[in-house]
């Protein structure tokens, strides 16, 4: 039974399943970015008026923001999950290995929230972006923290730039998601993968 809010609009029961709508939300977002989607697209997306979105979440910014730590809470552990290996190659192939798993998920859109979310953004998604700018700040400070550790047991140059191969393991794990949203299959999206591994001197199959 749908019930009428304060503004005249009909709307869900007061109870409707907060954590589906902003599962909708958080997949909308995702797959359009901030600036990409309109509240008319989230009121259909989340089957609720804005009214009632507005009651439960906020305006759209903070809607997007907790779509954003939703996508980090439930959806973002294959890098860090990565970084638990227990060798230094076993964490950079499993970063390639899990990004592409990742992206060829049919379960959700084909990319990584944290670079589509706020792409774009003018001055009215600076949040947006600032919040997404802030999540790849710190996935690279975890990578290369976990660098540090491999330096200090021997498994990497002492010589090597830790802050230099930081930007660009993350550049290179940025860039599938790209193509992933450029529509790159599964098979070219290893391929490209397995070709960075090269480069960066894993070249065998071996761990």
């Amino acid at each position: 039974m749908k019930t009428k809010t304060a503004s005249g609009r009909m709307g869900r029961p007061v109870g409707f399943d907060k954590e589906a709508a902003l599962e909708a939300a958080m997949l909308l977002f995702w797959e359009r970015g901030f600036e990409g989607t309109s509240m008319a697209d989230l009121i259909h997306a989340m089957g609720i008026n804005a009214s009632s979105i507005y009651a439960a979440f906020g305006d759209k910014q903070s809607l997007f923001g907790l779509a954003a730590k939703r996508y980090l809470e439930t959806r973002a552990q294959y890098a860090a999950d990565a970084l638990q290996e227990p060798t230094l190659e076993r964490v950079i192939r499993a970063l390639f290995d899990n990004t592409v798993a990742f992206l060829t998920s049919a379960e959700h859109p084909a990319t990584c929230m944290t670079l589509v979310g706020a792409m774009g953004c003018g001055v009215d998604g600076r949040q947006a972006r600032d919040l997404m700018t802030g999540v790849r700040v710190q996935n690279e400070a975890d990578i290369r923290q976990r660098l540090i550790v491999a330096q200090e047991a021997g498994e990497f140059p002492e010589d090597q730039n830790l802050e230099d191969y930081t930007r660009y393991l993350s550049m290179l794990l940025a860039g599938l998601s790209i193509q992933s949203a450029n529509g790159s299959t599964e098979a070219e999206l290893k391929r490209t993968a397995q070709m960075a591994l090269q480069y960066l001197g894993y070249s065998d199959t071996s761990a």
